[in-house]
Formats: structure tokens, C-alpha cells, sequence
């Protein structure tokens, strides 16, 4: 199989002001990052939708996706009238990040309820029924268990035959919807040694073990289109150092995860510039990972990186 050309995405979710965003865009845009995300969340932090037009707007040849929409947090058929909107006024520059939701106290601040994985699996998988029903340009009926429609329309996106759908997850059964129903895959990280926001934040993610478990996962469901579908990880840890070694050692002190772990993670990168750009080779070579996220806080350390390989 072909190896898709790399391309990279930027977070601007902890902007908090016109200048930064300013700043965060045209760094990345400049850096060659092709696509700038932001995430979803209810707290002190802009919006996701309205930052990501403004993203758009300040720069007219980088793409915009939330990673990752909260599916509870809003009905489909809202959803898909206003991603359709970003994806018109932007030219066709809007893709769209989608998982469950799952941070619990978020849900509880805003009155929603948090019901179980299996539950909010059910509403997301009906929730991609909603959305690309709705992105057909006809009136669209629906009756599932979570969600009716009748004959409810919205915009028409700009691309054809709908924005690219991005879903994001770890386990068997959203990998399995996902190798169905999406355009492009994030592969999650599943925390080692701890659990919660704060280990999928900060830990090392290192789940090098069970990457082609998930990858099985994907391949499964997605059968002859498996060649189609781009495959992305969000890099938690990006540390450029001529001290791999001793980096590692002290990270498995902190983590707990072994120095192996690590290394094999998706999810982490350490070692120079050219090591870490040969890893990425080696990583979509292996894998076929070709869609990189970074932190705002990597966009010093990564340009470079990005400079290299984007559209490689």
C-alpha cells in the first residue's frame, strides 16, 4: 500500500485572545502545518466552532478541525448546520473531529448526563447517521433511540460529497465504528500506570503494545476501503534532545511504563530533530500513521520537524 503524504495539525485550544490566535496561525501556516485543531470543552477556553472560523479566516490555505467534537455536548442535526456553515465560508477548509465525550465533570457542570461508555458509543454511532444524512442536501428522516429527525435540512457543505470525518477513540467497539464510518482515524492513547484526564495529558501514553491491536481493530471493520482511510496520533510527549537515553530512563521513573514502552508509543517522541523525523518515517512505514497533532506547547520544538516533512 502506498504511503499517504505526512501532514500536520497544530492545537490552538489554549489561545485566549485575538493576538495569540493570530500568532499560533500564522506559525503554524508558515511552519507548513496543514491544518490548525482546537478541542471541545466546557470550561474557561474559547469556543471550538467560532475559534476555528476565525482560525480559517486569518489564514486563507491551512485547514480547521475540532479534535474532538463531545458528541453529547450537542444534538446532530445543530451539529451538522453548523460545521456545513465553517466548511462553506471557509472554502471547503473544515473537517470534523467527533468522539463520545467523556470528562466527567464536565458533563456534570452543564446538567449532562453522563451515561455509560456503551450508551454514549450508541448516541455517537447514531450521531454519524444524523450528520452525513443531514450533509446530503435533501430533508432527512431519522428515528433511532437517541435521536428523531423529520425532514430536517441544513447548508449544503462546499465539499463533495461532505467534509472528511475524523473519529476518535481507543477501544474495540468506537475503532470499529470508526474503520466504517471515517475518512480518518485518530488512535487514542490509553494511559499507562494512571487514569483520567490528567494521565491522557501529561502520561506517556505509551501503548506501543497495543497499537496493532487496535490497528486489527480498524482493519477489520473497514474491510476493502481499509486503503482509504488516514491514520493520526496526537503526540503527547515531544522532547528533542541529543540525551534519548537518559530522557527515557527518567521518564520511566515518573511513569512507571518501561523504557520500551516508550519508545514504541505513538504517542511520544524523543531524540534529535533527525531522529525524531526518522521515526515518523519508520512509524508510517510500519503502520501507515501519516497525520501527526501537536500541542501548542510543541511549536518551537516541532517546526522543524514540520518543515521536513510536510507533503512528503
Amino acid at each position: 500500500m502506498k504511503s499517504r503524504p505526512f501532514r500536520f495539525g497544530m492545537n490552538i485550544g489554549a489561545t485566549e485572545t485575538r493576538a495569540e490566535l493570530i500568532d499560533m496561525v500564522q506559525r503554524a501556516e508558515a511552519d507548513g502545518y496543514g491544518v490548525v485543531i482546537a478541542p471541545d470543552h466546557i470550561s474557561t477556553r474559547l469556543g471550538v466552532l467560532p475559534l476555528l472560523m476565525a482560525a480559517a479566516d486569518l489564514a486563507p490555505t491551512i485547514r480547521v478541525s475540532p479534535m474532538v467534537i463531545a458528541n453529547d455536548y450537542r444534538n446532530p442535526a445543530v451539529l451538522a448546520r453548523e460545521c456545513a456553515t465553517i466548511d462553506v465560508l471557509s472554502g471547503g477548509r473544515f473537517e470534523l473531529g467527533l468522539g463520545t465525550g467523556w470528562i466527567a465533570d464536565q458533563y456534570r457542570a452543564a446538567g449532562i448526563a453522563y451515561d455509560s461508555p456503551g450508551v454514549r458509543v450508541d448516541r455517537l454511532e447514531e450521531a454519524i447517521e444524523v450528520l452525513k444524512g443531514c450533509w446530503s442536501g435533501e430533508p432527512f428522516t431519522f428515528a433511532g433511540s437517541h435521536y428523531q429527525t423529520i425532514g430536517v435540512t441544513c447548508p449544503k457543505p462546499a465539499q463533495s460529497p461532505r467534509p472528511p470525518l475524523l473519529i476518535a477513540g481507543a477501544g474495540p467497539r468506537i475503532l470499529g465504528i470508526a474503520g466504517r464510518e471515517a475518512d480518518i482515524v485518530n488512535l487514542s492513547p490509553v494511559p499507562v500506570g494512571s487514569s483520567g484526564f490528567e494521565a491522557v495529558a501529561h502520561g506517556p501514553a505509551a501503548t506501543g503494545d497495543l497499537l496493532e491491536t487496535q490497528l486489527g481493530w480498524i482493519h477489520s471493520a473497514a474491510g476493502e476501503r481499509v486503503g482509504e482511510i488516514e491514520l493520526s496520533v496526537s503526540i503527547q510527549h515531544l522532547i528533542v534532545t541529543d540525551d534519548t537515553a537518559v530522557v527515557i530512563d527518567e521518564m520511566t521513573h515518573e511513569t512507571g511504563a518501561s523504557a520500551a514502552q516508550i519508545r514504541r508509543s505513538p504517542h511520544v517522541l524523543i531524540g534529535s530533530t533527525d531522529e525524531v523525523i526518522a521515526t515518523l518515517q519508520r512509524r508510517r512505514e510500519e503502520y501507515g500513521i501519516s497525520y501527526v497533532l501537536f500541542g501548542h506547547r510543541h511549536l518551537d520544538a516541532a517546526g522543524p520537524i514540520v518543515s521536513a516533512l510536510a507533503g512528503t
